[in-house]
């Protein structure tokens, strides 16, 4: 999606709002999307196309995910998650689901790397190009 968003501005950029590990309630719907997990790595960015937000981004992964390479996963920081997940052909997508949330769109996607699991949740804020364009 970064790449797609990079067409529309000069620059793209990540603003990191949280990481590190949590523990998700059963209640959770990311709970019961993902493999059972004591601890899941959690990521929170916004991508802004020349300082204005266009996309908010949600990624739950599984502690057991984070294992050999993908232990790298931890320490993104301000690289946008696609740069590292396009990177090799290790990549698969399990599905998508598309939906509306407070009149913006929203998609969710269950991934597998290497054939473990993680969970990236989009919701395209409403300056995002995509409404427009």
């Amino acid at each position: 999606m970064t790449e797609r968003l990079a067409r529309y501005c000069q620059q793209v950029t990540v603003k990191l709002y949280q990481e590190g590990f949590i523990l998700l309630d059963s209640q959770y719907e990311e709970a019961k999307l993902l493999p059972n997990s004591q601890r899941y790595w959690l990521r929170e960015v916004v991508l802004l196309g020349d300082g204005c937000p266009w996309l908010y981004g949600r990624t739950v992964i599984p502690e057991e995910t984070l294992t050999g390479h993908e232990s790298e996963l931890i320490n993104l920081g301000s690289v946008p998650l696609g740069k590292y997940l396009f990177s090799g052909n290790n990549l698969t997508r399990d599905y998508i689901n598309l939906g509306i949330q407070n009149n913006c769109w929203v998609r969710r996607s269950l991934l597998r790397l290497s054939a473990k699991s993680l969970l990236l949740t989009e919701l395209f804020l409403p300056d995002s190009p995509i409404y427009t364009k």
